[in-house]
């Protein structure tokens, strides 16, 4: 009896293991359902209402969301989901807050190529200043000025993009539809990732 119910136990848990193995990555849902399924995370401000999303983002080309300031680091100064009209690609992207004081931030991006299951790290730049008088830095020599001036490393800048991309996109959307996080985080790490976040414009 015991035998025959610790092999339906393993029986259901590997079912269900595979069947989340096989089913589409968060990424891949995220592009796909566009706001209809991030309005259903609670992390996330419902910014469009539903019935106008489709006709904004035909106008407009590429929307976005944003995730709530209060389930944010506080040095994160926002964080938010890109769709597309056209295509079910989707791109998360951030600001983090160097000194607020002197008014600099950290933009960091990555792109999720949906047809290529791909995920792609832009390369980072430094914004400053307020907006409408803002000074963007995309040359390496600046970028890492700017680092060195407020103590960040390379390796936390790759922190940013792991807290960004997985600790708050992947996330908050398997927690919301119930799917096991660490193997969506797998899932996404096994995709074809391109990593140009040193790789500067040439001066």
């Amino acid at each position: 009896m015991n035998n025959a119910l610790i092999r339906m136990v393993i029986f259901v848990f590997s079912t269900s293991l595979t069947m989340a193995w096989i089913r589409p990555n968060v990424m891949d849902e995220m592009g796909v359902s566009q706001v209809y399924g991030a309005n259903k995370v609670k992390e996330i401000d419902r910014f469009y209402p539903v019935w106008e999303w489709e006709m904004a983002l035909e106008t407009f080309g590429a929307l976005w969301v944003d995730y709530k300031e209060e389930y944010l680091k506080d040095e994160i100064s926002y964080i938010n989901l890109i769709f597309y009209y056209d295509r079910s690609d989707v791109a998360i992207s951030s600001m983090v807050t160097l000194s607020e004081e002197d008014e600099v931030w950290l933009r960091i991006r990555a792109d999720y190529d949906y047809e290529e299951k791909k995920l792609v790290y832009a390369p980072i730049f430094i914004w400053q200043g307020e907006t409408g008088d803002t000074e963007v830095y995309k040359e390496e020599e600046k970028v890492n000025e700017y680092l060195n001036k407020y103590g960040v490393t390379r390796e936390d800048v790759k922190a940013y993009q792991e807290y960004i991309v997985y600790d708050v996109a992947v996330k908050t959307w398997s927690r919301r539809y119930l799917k096991y996080y660490w193997l969506e985080k797998w899932k996404l790490k096994l995709c074809d990732t391109v990593d140009n976040t040193f790789q500067f414009p040439e001066e």
